[in-house]
């Protein structure tokens, strides 16, 4: 039975999967009018810390609401017919007339603390906060496992269209030469929500969400998890990133042996050119009849081939996820073990002692990926981190800060879990792990 077949049963039986919503920003509201309009499911809650927020996604995607107090008052509105809508996520994962999570916050803590929850109460988190899964979400996929319910990435966003492609051209015997991703915006290191703000509110965009993506930390933190869900590894810090066009994916993004940029196969990149807003993945094969079938279907001359994909639908796919990890207890991209790729904290300017740092899309730092390994011989500390920080030497700009140049925020979840992380990498108790060993929970919905 396919996920539609499945999802209108649900909808003529009056059994949709109640969906909460946490974040009422420009994704999670896109997010709420999406589930909305889809058949076997139901916006169960809206959650944001400005209430406002999500009473206006609400208002914007139609839905009857109204504000709770407390966990047993969002149980109640949703029996009653209405979503309930409040600024404290946790009433909304307690409740149990909400089936599944979706995290569109973008904050790393936020998203650990929300998704702690979650698994503490077997409910499926679905997670478009790829910030907090680059930091720690090899634990939280560890946790949801041996809970028995599913910590995933949405479907959508370039790294979950990424890692569906990658397990496709495995599944068919193609080994992977390099996977990536056409980057949407200019790239600036100094970027910061004053630079972008004209641009942002052109857009309708959040200055510190637009800054994140200007100054490339999405691409590093996106690919970096891609890495930990694959087993993939940036040739490089911070990638190579050339200027190249579609019509150049097969001559750029091959080893240095066959005229490209790799220094080994098996990479994950991106690309400045017109790619975006598609992906791509670069496959070989040692087998000369699979070549030659590949050339046949235009996939390209060899001995390297292009499977593309266009476009990629953010939070309009996001919602294949919730259906996927409720209905059938899949995953559609999570870390695979303990990770490959980091993304470190780098000085976006010079900052001197005693500063505190503003986190991801501010003033002070932006993303870098490294391989896991050589982010641990330089003792970097992971920018999901950082928030809050006080910095305790001066760091010049475009440093990648080290766990001595830093601080951190104790009281912040992700900086605990990112401990706990790192002291079961070291134990080995969270060991890396093949895909294929995996075994999908049982579904949590009937």
């Amino acid at each position: 039975m396919t996920i539609l077949s499945r999802l209108q049963s649900l909808e003529q039986e009056g059994r949709p999967i109640r969906v909460a919503v946490i974040g009422a920003g420009q994704m999670g509201s896109g997010l709420v009018r999406q589930v909305a309009g889809l058949p076997g499911m139901r916006v169960a809650a809206v959650g944001d810390i400005v209430v406002d927020r999500a009473v206006a996604a609400a208002a914007a995607a139609g839905i009857r609401a109204e504000p709770a107090g407390a966990s047993a008052d969002v149980s109640r509105i949703v029996g009653e017919g209405r979503a309930a809508l409040s600024n404290h996520a946790g009433w909304i994962v307690d409740a149990p007339a909400v089936d599944a999570i979706l995290d569109a916050t973008g904050d790393p803590d936020a998203g650990a603390r929300l998704a702690l929850a979650a698994i503490g109460r077997r409910k499926p988190f679905i997670t478009m906060n790829i910030e907090a899964d680059v930091t720690v979400g090899p634990l939280l996929a560890w946790m949801a496992r041996a809970a028995g319910t599913i910590y995933t990435v949405a479907a959508g966003d370039e790294p979950s269209v990424l890692c569906e492609m990658v397990d496709f051209a495995r599944a068919i015997g193609l080994e992977i030469v390099c996977a990536g991703k056409g980057k949407n915006n200019r790239l600036d290191r100094a970027a910061t929500m004053k630079t972008v703000e004209a641009e942002a509110i052109l857009r309708g965009m959040s200055p510190r969400m637009l800054a994140a993506f200007v100054d490339g930390t999405k691409t590093m933190a996106e690919m970096a998890s891609l890495a930990n869900a694959t087993g993939l590894q940036p040739d490089q810090r911070g990638m190579h990133g050339p200027r190249a066009n579609l019509a150049d994916l097969l001559t750029v993004f091959v080893p240095h042996g066959d005229g490209g940029i790799l220094r080994r196969r098996g990479a994950v990149e991106y690309a400045v050119g017109d790619v975006a807003p598609g992906v791509f993945v670069v496959v070989t094969s040692s087998s000369e009849s699979v070549r030659r079938d590949l050339a046949y279907l235009k996939a390209g001359a060899g001995p390297y081939y292009l499977l593309y994909r266009p476009y990629h639908l953010a939070s309009l796919e996001a919602p294949i996820s919730v259906a996927r990890a409720a209905l059938f207890g899949e995953s559609t991209m999570s870390a695979i073990g303990a990770p490959v790729a980091e993304c470190l904290a780098a000085a976006k300017r010079h900052l001197r002692v005693g500063e505190v740092l503003d986190g991801i899309g501010g003033e002070t730092v932006y993303g870098l990926i490294d391989t896991a390994a050589g982010a641990a011989a330089a003792g970097a500390v992971p920018l999901g981190v950082t928030h809050g920080a006080r910095v305790q030497r001066d760091v010049p700009a475009g440093a990648v800060l080290s766990d001595a140049d830093l601080a951190l925020d104790e009281r912040l979840t992700v900086v605990g879990l990112r401990r706990l992380q790192d002291a079961m990498t070291r134990r080995g108790t969270l060991p890396s792990i093949t895909p294929s060993a995996l075994v999908p929970a049982g579904a949590v919905r009937a």
